[in-house]
């Protein structure tokens, strides 16, 4: 039997893991929830779902308790003016290495207001506040009006604190907070502070919100899905018996759609979801449960979480037995509706159809069935991926040996692979097919993602990505010109191009860095730079994946000469760009090996131009002074 672990990943820092013991049992319990991942689908029934014990983990967890506490402190001390309209009060409040920070909105009267906006009319508009969320997969969507009108008109003030929050995040752990509409702006809030960390290095922030409104469509949920991590960040707390959550929702195609997890309660129980299709029912079947007060405009400000919150900390203290009938025993049905029962408050499988009637529990349960075997599967990708990873690492250990290999052979590894005359080099294919199918796709999920996301993943997997490209494309390239082929720069897999654009780009931010530092500190201009390049060039890649491309060109521009008009100068542009590459030690000493293509086209070279031809390159192959170059020598020492 496994349980749905996506949770504990999320949340475990909500729950205080100062002790040991503590980590160590997680620890054990994530480990050995991969190890059953595996065996998941041969036993689907044997699944089951781990909301009502997240729950219990949340709802004993402090900074639950004390985003509610901060909440109910800023209402306490807000002189809110109930005839101000769209003002947006915020309060910070510090918990140890915590910083908590709450919205609370003028009352609104939200039937009012469950208008949606595009993201394109908003960028028409010339409010583009959050558009970064768009990718090409979900160019647009649409967010609640009433939540964006109130960023425009508290705009200053929310830089002023987004600029606040970024700096403590180093340090502090960020908890964004509100209640009823407070959370849907802190909600959009938590997301536009979210475009502008750096997660390497700050602490993940969290949203918790408290009877909050939907605050957009199925497109924004996916746009916020294309972000690794950031649907984690998000915890909505609503009761059943709270109008709020269900305001805007008239039925289940009224266009709103949840994201993040849910905290689904009553003062009987609670438990934790995150499929939007079984909390979006849940919201609307349990609408009669809502508590109908006649106070205008109480259900945005004064529904109490407070009392609802210390009834689950007790009952999750206490652990409560729930009755289930036989044919319920199925361990992922039990937990299901084991979870049911505790939002409505009932105290026995059998009482759920009896008690409330109004609701469709066949396609409710039938929907939750579906996800949790669907999360079951993404785990199990997880864990797959894991194990891949492992596979691209032995194949690029491979590689590395076949090249080591091949200069032993008195062979680049390019020609070798060229050739193809020893079995070995079938491994090699092999190796090769499989880091290019894995990094095609890696490469082609990260520039789907939205712009920031996608430029996180790069500063992660950028390292192995450019060892990846400089190790095989100059295989894919042999196989091209082995083949026939005439212009590979035409038609490079995209791949390898973003890879060597993703790269460049870091390096360029890393110049600029360095550009700012010595400004700051002229005296870094005068250290003296270590020549690491030169020292490592016997064991190193071609900077340029594609020399071999132009080495391949350069041959056929010899075998053209005579038909050719613009040969004889591409040839002149090649001999400089080689020499370039040989003075910073940006190409490999193998090229000089006797069997390389490379040194084929100096033969061809020397013979078509003849002896009176001179240049540097030409001087430095004739004298062969690039004998000392795997040793860190310049080939321009000795002229």
């Amino acid at each position: 039997m496994i349980l749905s672990f996506s949770s504990f990943f999320s949340y475990h820092f909500l729950v205080k893991l100062d002790e040991v013991s503590t980590i160590l049992a997680l620890n054990a319990r994530i480990c050995h929830g991969f190890e059953e991942i595996g065996k998941s689908f041969k036993m689907n029934d044997q699944i089951s779902s781990a909301g009502l014990e997240l729950a219990n983990v949340l709802v004993t967890s402090p900074p639950l308790h004390q985003s509610w506490d901060a909440v109910q402190k800023q209402k306490l001390q807000t002189a809110a003016d109930p005839n101000s309209q769209m003002a947006l009060y915020i309060s910070e409040t510090k918990h140890s290495s915590t910083i908590i920070v709450s919205f609370l909105t003028s009352p609104v009267t939200p039937h009012d207001q469950q208008v949606m906006v595009s993201s394109l009319a908003l960028k028409d508009a010339n409010f583009p506040l959050f558009e970064f969320l768009c990718s090409k997969n979900t160019p647009n969507f649409s967010v609640n009006e009433l939540a964006i009108n109130f960023f425009k008109l508290n705009l200053t003030n929310l830089d002023n604190l987004r600029k606040e929050l970024v700096a403590s995040s180093k340090s502090s752990r960020i908890v964004i907070t509100g209640h009823s509409f407070g959370g849907a702006v802190a909600t959009l809030f938590t997301l536009w502070l979210l475009q502008i960390l750096d997660l390497s290095k700050a602490k993940r922030p969290l949203c918790i919100t408290f009877g909050s409104p939907l605050i957009g469509d199925e497109n924004l949920r996916q746009c916020v899905l294309e972000f690794s991590t950031w649907s984690s960040c998000f915890l909505n707390v609503a009761s059943i018996n709270d109008p709020v959550p269900k305001v805007f929702l008239t039925s289940q195609a009224s266009g709103y759609k949840p994201f993040g997890t849910f905290l689904l309660c009553s003062s009987s129980g609670g438990s934790c979801f995150e499929d939007a299709d079984a909390i979006l029912q849940l919201l609307v079947e349990t609408s009669s449960h809502c508590v109908q007060n006649p106070v205008p405009n109480s259900g945005t400000q004064l529904f109490d979480y407070g009392q609802i919150l210390n009834d689950l900390k007790t009952k999750a203290l206490s652990r409560d037995v729930f009755e289930l009938v036989e044919e319920d025993r199925v361990p992922l049905k039990a937990g299901i509706k084991t979870q049911l029962a505790a939002i409505l408050g009932v105290l026995s499988s059998q009482s759920l159809q009896q008690q409330q009637p109004n609701i469709e529990f066949e396609s409710l349960i039938k929907k939750m069935v579906t996800h949790e075997r669907k999360l079951a599967i993404q785990k199990t990708k997880v864990y797959s991926s894991f194990l891949k990873l492992n596979d691209i690492k032995k194949y690029m250990a491979n590689m590395e040996w076949y090249k080591k290999e091949s200069k032993d052979m008195g062979i680049g590894y390019y020609d070798r692979y060229r050739n193809k005359r020893y079995a070995s080099d079938i491994n090699a294919e092999e190796y090769k097919k499989k880091l290019f199918n894995y990094w095609l796709d890696t490469v082609t999920e990260a520039a789907n993602k939205p712009q920031t996301e996608g430029a996180a993943m790069r500063v992660r997997f950028l390292f192995a990505g450019t060892n990846y490209r400089r190790m095989i494309e100059p295989l894919h390239i042999a196989e091209y010109y082995k083949e026939g082929g005439k212009n590979y720069l035409k038609e490079r897999p995209r791949h390898f191009v973003l890879l060597e654009q993703w790269y460049n780009e870091e390096e360029e931010k890393k110049k600029d860095k360095r550009k700012r530092e010595e400004r700051e500190n002229p005296q870094l201009r005068s250290a003296s730079k270590s020549n690491s390049k030169a020292k490592s060039v016997a064991s190193s890649l071609n900077d340029d994946s594609c020399f071999w491309v132009h080495v391949e060109e350069a041959l056929i521009l010899c075998d053209e000469l005579a038909s050719n008009p613009d040969a004889t100068q591409k040839l002149i542009e090649f001999d400089r760009y080689v020499l370039d590459t040989l003075e910073n030690f940006a190409v490999t000493p193998d090229i000089f090996l006797a069997q390389s293509s490379f040194m084929r086209w100096w033969n061809k070279y020397k013979e078509t131009l003849g002896s009176r031809y001179s240049t540097e390159l030409t001087d430095v192959m004739k004298r062969r002074t690039y004998r000392n170059y795997a040793k860190g020598v310049s080939v321009l020492a000795d002229l």
